[in-house]
C-alpha cells in the first residue's frame, strides 16, 4: 500500500461546500434567462412581420408576369419606355421573381421552433 498524499486531498466542487455561491450567480442567471426570453420575442414577433409582407412578394411575381409582355412591346415600340432598352424589363422582371422566391425560402429558415405561419389561411393552398 502507497502511502499517497494526493489521496487525502479533498477535490471537491467549492460551490457544493459554499451554498453562498449560488446565491451570487443567482442574479447572472436571471439576467440569462431574461436575456433569452427579449431573443426570443424578438425573433417572433420578426418572423411574424415577415409572414406579413408574403402576399407583397407573391405580387412581385404577378408584376414579372406583366412585365414580360411589356418588354416585347418595348422590343416593338422603343419610344414607348422613354429610352429603357427592352432586356432591362426582362432582367427586372426576373429579379422580382428571384427576389420572391428568396424572401419565401428565407421567412421559412427564419421560422422559430413551433411557430406556425399566422397568415397560411390567407394564401393560395398549392
Amino acid at each position: 500500500m502507497t502511502n499517497d498524499p494526493h489521496a487525502t486531498t479533498d477535490h471537491s466542487d467549492p460551490i457544493r461546500k459554499a451554498p453562498y455561491w449560488r446565491l451570487l450567480a443567482l442574479p447572472f442567471e436571471f439576467l440569462k434567462a431574461v436575456g433569452r426570453i427579449v431573443l426570443y420575442c424578438i425573433w417572433y414577433v420578426a418572423f411574424y412581420l415577415l409572414c406579413a409582407f408574403r402576399p407583397f412578394t407573391g405580387m412581385l411575381v404577378l408584376a414579372a408576369i406583366v412585365m414580360l409582355p411589356m418588354s416585347i412591346v418595348v422590343l416593338t415600340h422603343p419610344q414607348a419606355a422613354a429610352g429603357m432598352p427592352f432586356w432591362l424589363i426582362g432582367l427586372i422582371a426576373i429579379g422580382f421573381v428571384a427576389f420572391a422566391l428568396g424572401y419565401t425560402m428565407f421567412v421559412d429558415w427564419f421560422t422559430p421552433p413551433g411557430a406556425e405561419d399566422p397568415f397560411e389561411r390567407y394564401r393560395r393552398q398549392r
